[in-house]
């Protein structure tokens, strides 16, 4: 196997989800690349650089599970996978990221209303929260295409190529 090397110290978090799907078997899995989304935000609670805007490319693979597979022998169709592509563009693409709490809200929503940033007011704009986000909007849209046939099982959220946080629908001791 070829060693993989990262620009600079590569992290990796795993976090389970409670509310994951019990029993649900799967047969059949697909793994998608969502990349290509850079985006902006600040974290003004943080006492280093982190608290001025700074921009992260972000990606995104997710994988779908599913125990029986369309009629055309597919996990997912691929209006599916494209209103998943909008979701992820619509609030990561050249998007800033600002949370509801930020002192300088006013600010950045003056910003926005000029058109000199396009704004998305979060909770939080840790990459754990965006692949939270990711996770929960996603899990919706298959959810709404599928009739509940295919799930989310597991997304890997990596911000500028050198961290990744991971959210499965899986206890961790099972994929592992």
């Amino acid at each position: 196997m070829p060693e993989i090397a990262f620009a600079g110290t590569a992290q990796t978090t795993t976090m389970h989800r409670d509310d994951a799907p019990v029993g649900r078997t799967a047969r059949f899995h697909l793994r998608k690349r969502f990349g290509g989304l850079h985006c902006c935000r600040r974290s003004w609670s943080d006492n280093g650089k982190r608290l001025f805007l700074h921009g992260y490319a972000l990606s995104f693979e997710i994988e779908f599970a599913c125990d029986e597979r369309q009629s055309d022998d597919q996990v997912l169709s691929a209006e599916c996978l494209d209103d998943i592509r909008a979701a992820l563009a619509a609030q990561f693409g050249h998007t800033t990221l600002i949370t509801s709490n930020d002192p300088q809200r006013d600010l950045f929503e003056l910003l926005a209303e000029r058109d000199l940033v396009d704004m998305r007011i979060v909770e939080s704009t840790a990459l754990e929260a965006s692949g939270a986000w990711v996770f929960e909007t996603v899990e919706r849209i298959v959810a709404q295409a599928t009739g509940g046939r295919a799930w989310v099982s597991r997304i890997d959220a990596q911000e500028s190529g050198s961290r990744v946080f991971t959210l499965t629908a899986l206890p961790v001791k099972d994929w592992v």
